[in-house]
């Protein structure tokens, strides 16, 4: 404090008084984090704004005062908390010009000097002359882009975490059935098939009984990955529920549909369930249900998914360790 009192000791002996005054405005504008900023409406631009802006947005104050704001402004979302709601900059200045005196609030994302995007905070008060009357704005940017960040990861592994089965990574049930709801309108505008799939783990609740729950948890987890090396990428695998998995292969017509529930049906069969060094390995098998949408004929998830649950349902009621789809069992 002291040495501000020095600094402005000889800032007052040496100018003038209104030199004397800018110079302590920018001396203390110079300390905040934030920028503040004064905006004419005669000519959309900034008259003044704080030497912080550079920390800011990497423009110089000078520089500021030739831009248009306009094209710095990306993105606005409106904040509407206790104060007025703006949709976008134009909005802004359109109810400024209107006489709108009150104050505003918005983030921007703002393009940076050096081509980054950040998002900024604006608070912004009208501005009057002597008569009253609107003639701009006054306010302050602040940047807020590490908190929108951060609520924007937050958010993301929020819908993340509602989408996905906690114990083996894949989609759950509710994910499933709106993705298959996609995939049948797509069916309709590109004229494509696609398959679905239905996997049921064969005496899945003796496995449980005899080695714990536990172990029927690992099970399910390494069917699960069995289950995705034998899809492409844009197949989509969910566990539907308890030792039930659903799988929709886009493009996939009913015989390509076969051939992956075959390959997913022996990669189970084939594979050494390794559970501990003082258990005897386990081996497991699966029924598979197997249906197809074709273009031209109307369904809806439910309807679809009933189909591939009766296949599911010959599957494991005639021999289980077995494709079912439309009327035929491939028995092994």
């Amino acid at each position: 404090m002291h040495t501000l009192h020095r600094i402005f000791g000889k800032v007052r002996h040496h100018l003038t008084p209104g030199r004397r005054y800018r110079e302590e405005l920018e001396l203390l504008t110079s300390y905040s984090t934030e920028t503040m900023y004064r905006w004419a409406l005669e000519d959309e631009r900034f008259s003044y704004v704080s030497p912080a802006v550079m920390r800011l947005l990497g423009y110089s104050s000078d520089a500021m005062r030739q831009l248009d704001v306009r094209d710095l402004i990306v993105d606005t979302r409106s904040i509407s908390d206790g104060m007025k709601s703006v949709e976008a900059f134009d909005d802004l200045l359109s109810r400024r010009r209107g006489g709108d005196a009150g104050k505003w609030e918005a983030e921007y994302l703002m393009k940076t000097k050096d081509g980054t995007r950040r998002w900024i905070n604006d608070i912004s008060y009208p501005w009057f002359d002597a008569q009253g009357n609107i003639i701009g704005a006054v306010g302050c940017l602040r940047d807020i882009d590490s908190r929108v960040r951060m609520e924007e990861e937050v958010k993301d592994q929020i819908a993340m975490l509602s989408n996905t089965d906690p114990l083996t990574g894949l989609a759950n049930r509710r994910a499933f059935f709106e993705m298959l709801e996609r995939e049948l309108m797509l069916i309709q505008r590109s004229g494509n098939d696609a398959s679905m799939l239905l996997v049921d783990i064969d005496h899945f609740s003796r496995i449980n009984a005899i080695y714990g729950r536990e172990v029927g948890d690992y099970m399910l987890v390494e069917i699960s990955k069995i289950v995705l090396s034998c899809l492409r990428e844009t197949d989509y695998a969910a566990r539907l529920d308890g030792e039930e998995f659903g799988i929709i292969l886009p493009d996939t017509p009913s015989d390509g549909a076969y051939w992956v529930a075959e390959r997913i049906r022996s990669a189970v069969v084939k594979h050494v369930f390794a559970v501990g060094s003082d258990r005897e390995p386990i081996g497991c098998s699966v029924c598979v249900g197997a249906a197809s949408a074709v273009h031209g004929i109307t369904l809806d998830a439910a309807s679809f998914y009933k189909q591939a649950d009766t296949r599911l349902y010959i599957s494991k009621n005639t021999g289980r360790n077995q494709v079912a789809m439309d009327n035929m069992q491939m028995l092994h």
